[in-house]
C-alpha cells in the first residue's frame, strides 16, 4: 500500500485523502489490484469512523475484500467491538455479515472470541440465523464464547437460542462434529434433580418433543432414577476394588439387617467357631517353631530334666507363650 494511503488511514485524515486522490485518481484502483490490506482495513482496525465512510463511499467494493489475515472490515470492526463502524458497514450491505474468512469464520464468530456483547446483538438482530453458522471446525458462536471463557456472552446467545425452534437447539448441542458426545453431560440433573429427558416427559403434549425425545435418545441419557442407580453401582465397584483383601473378608461376613435373617447369622456363627476352633487345635498339634524330639537330661545336683519329647521349643524358652 502507498505510505501517504497508509498514514491518511492510520490517521484518520480525510482531507488528505482527498488530496491524494486529486493528485493519483487511480490510487485506490491500484491498491485494490495490489490485494491484501486496504486503507479501509487500516481505518477500521484504528477506529476512524469518518474515514470508513469515506472510503466505502469512493471504493464500495472494498467492503468484501479479505486482508492477508482472512479478515473484512466487517470482521475488524467485530473484533474491536465498534458499533459504529458495524451499524455503518451493515446499513452498506446486510450480506457482509455473511462474508467468510479465515477458517470459514464470519464477522459474529470474532464477536463471540472477544465478548463483543452489542456487536453480537446488532448482526444476531440484522440475522438471526447467523447465530448456527459454522466455522471449518464446526464451531457456532455459543462454542466460542464457551471455549474463549466469554460468559456474559454465553448468556446472550443463549437467550437468542430460546427464539429458535427446541429441535433446533438440541440437534444443535448434540452433534457429533461439533461437540464429541463424551463432553456433552446429557444426564445432568437441575435442582429437582431432573435429567432432560425427566424433564422432557413433563411437557409431552408440546410439538416438536418426539424429534427432541429420539436425539436424546441416541446420545444416550437416563432418567435421574436410572442415573443414580448406575452412578451407585459405579461408586461400589470402585469401593470394591480399593478394599484391601482383610476388608472384604471382614465385609463379607459382616451383619446385613436387611438380607441376613437370625439363622443364617446363626449358621456363619457356627462357621466361624469351627474355623477359630481348628486353627487353635492345629496350633497346639504343631506350635510355631516345632517340638522337641527327644528327652534331654540336664546335669546339676537336681538331676533337672531339660525338656522332654514332645514339649513345645517355643514353650520351653518362654513359659508364656
Amino acid at each position: 500500500m502507498d505510505q501517504r494511503l497508509f498514514e491518511a488511514a492510520r490517521t484518520g485524515n480525510t482531507e488528505h485523502l482527498r488530496n491524494l486522490l486529486k493528485h493519483y485518481p487511480l490510487l485506490l484502483d491500484t491498491v485494490g489490484l495490489a490485494g491484501g490490506e486496504t486503507a479501509l482495513h487500516i481505518a477500521c482496525i484504528v477506529g476512524h469512523v469518518e474515514f470508513v465512510r469515506e472510503m466505502i463511499k469512493l471504493k464500495r467494493k472494498f467492503a468484501v475484500e479479505l486482508n492477508q489475515d482472512g479478515l473484512s472490515p466487517l470482521h475488524i470492526a467485530s473484533a474491536n467491538g465498534n458499533m459504529d463502524i458495524v451499524k455503518l458497514l451493515l446499513n452498506l450491505d446486510i450480506n457482509l455479515r455473511q462474508i467468510k474468512g479465515r477458517e470459514q469464520r464470519v464477522p459474529l464468530h470474532y464477536a463471540a472470541i472477544k465478548g463483543r456483547i452489542p456487536v453480537i446483538t446488532e448482526l444476531i438482530s440484522a440475522s438471526p440465523d447467523c447465530i448456527t453458522d459454522f466455522t471449518a471446525r464446526n464451531e457456532t458462536a455459543l462454542h466460542l464464547v464457551v471455549t474463549n471463557y466469554q460468559f456474559e456472552a454465553f448468556k446472550i446467545l443463549v437467550e437468542h437460542l430460546k427464539k429458535l425452534k427446541k429441535e433446533e437447539v438440541v440437534e444443535l448441542l448434540l452433534c457429533e462434529q461439533v461437540i464429541p458426545r463424551s463432553t456433552v453431560e446429557v444426564n445432568a440433573t437441575n435442582e429437582g434433580g431432573l435429567t432432560p429427558l425427566d424433564v422432557l416427559g413433563l411437557f409431552q403434549s408440546e410439538a416438536g418433543e418426539r424429534e427432541i425425545e429420539e436425539m436424546l435418545r441416541e446420545a444416550g441419557p437416563m432418567r435421574a432414577r436410572e442415573s443414580q442407580t448406575t452412578s451407585q453401582e459405579s461408586t461400589i465397584r470402585v469401593n470394591e476394588e480399593s478394599r484391601s483383601p482383610a476388608k472384604k473378608l471382614l465385609d463379607y461376613f459382616k451383619y446385613d439387617t436387611i438380607k441376613d435373617s437370625p439363622g443364617s447369622v446363626r449358621n456363619t456363627l457356627l462357621v466361624l467357631a469351627v474355623l477359630i476352633a481348628t486353627a487353635t487345635y492345629q496350633a497346639v498339634l504343631s506350635p510355631p517353631g516345632g517340638i522337641w524330639q527327644d528327652d534331654n537330661w540336664g546335669t546339676g545336683n537336681n538331676n533337672v530334666t531339660h525338656h522332654v519329647a514332645g514339649e513345645s521349643i517355643m514353650g520351653y524358652h518362654n513359659p508364656k507363650s
